[in-house]
């Protein structure tokens, strides 16, 4: 009779433990993240200046000043949007003390481009078509032996929402062709309108474009920026990070608010991420 119930009270005992190990399995397995692993800092900031200028685009006199900003925060990759061409940017690497390799996109049907900058001396350039208008991405390795990286710079039409949607969308599927193995995140100026709210906004023309030309990006990107508010002077949030879902870890999101010079409209974003 004793060894009955004492084999029924070990058979209860051995649930219970049994029980108690799974559930603190499945907790830790819910809780690990991907391994923290190499950090990669990036950055993307929009250079130009507000409409009231007679030139919006990127003011030479003001390369020095990026570069001190760019220096000062050392991101392994910067996305640039709205410099005039090439030799700004041969300007800008000149202040960058050879720091940094760079590229820019063709202008397409714009009057200013985009570049993407990198500090590994290895990197390659790429520039990619989208509703006319050209962006341009960067490949590196933060360790021979690591994935490879690939980022890229984005402005999307300040006017047009259609427009934004459609641009958003090409880059988007861009990004997704790139090889399995690889890395892939976007910066650049959206100019996304998602407050439907707030009337206010001189380049808003259909809130519904700009919900649905985020929310595809949402599908296979992770918007690493979201938690960092607004990144322009009006209090809009329009510049964006997009970083794949889960095989990094956000450790850092920050919008520059320090930085900037005159009249630029535009804060740098800084993302730092472990791969």
């Amino acid at each position: 009779m004793w060894a009955k119930i004492l084999l029924i009270v070990l058979c209860l005992l051995m649930i219970v433990v049994a029980t108690h190990f799974d559930a603190l399995r499945e907790r830790s397995l819910l809780a690990a993240g991907p391994h923290d692993g190499p950090r990669l800092r990036l950055m993307t900031w929009n250079v130009g200046y507000a409409e009231l200028e007679n030139d919006s685009r990127a003011h030479t006199k003001d390369l020095q000043a990026i570069a001190e900003t760019i220096l000062s925060n050392d991101p392994d990759a910067v996305a640039l949007q709205e410099l005039t061409g090439a030799e700004q940017l041969k300007i800008l690497l000149g202040y960058l003390n050879g720091r940094y390799r760079g590229a820019v996109a063709p202008p397409g049907n714009s009057d200013r481009v985009d570049a993407v900058l990198a500090k590994d001396r290895d990197a390659g350039f790429e520039s990619l078509s989208a509703d006319g208008k050209y962006a341009i991405a960067v490949s590196l390795h933060l360790r021979p032996q690591s994935p490879k990286i690939i980022f890229v710079s984005a402005h999307a039409d300040a006017f047009s929402a259609a427009r934004r949607r459609v641009f958003t969308g090409e880059v988007v599927d861009w990004a997704r062709s790139r090889p399995h193995e690889s890395i892939v995140l976007i910066g650049g100026d959206f100019n996304f309108e998602l407050n439907p709210r707030d009337k206010s906004h001189l380049y808003t023309d259909n809130v519904k474009n700009d919900s649905e030309a985020y929310s595809y990006a949402l599908k296979y990107f992770r918007d690493l920026g979201r938690d960092a508010g607004y990144t322009s002077v009006n209090e809009r949030r329009i510049d964006y990070l997009f970083g794949p879902p889960e095989t990094v870890l956000l450790r850092r999101a920050e919008v520059l608010r320090s930085a900037g010079v005159d009249r630029m409209d535009h804060w740098p974003l800084l993302i730092e991420v472990a791969l």
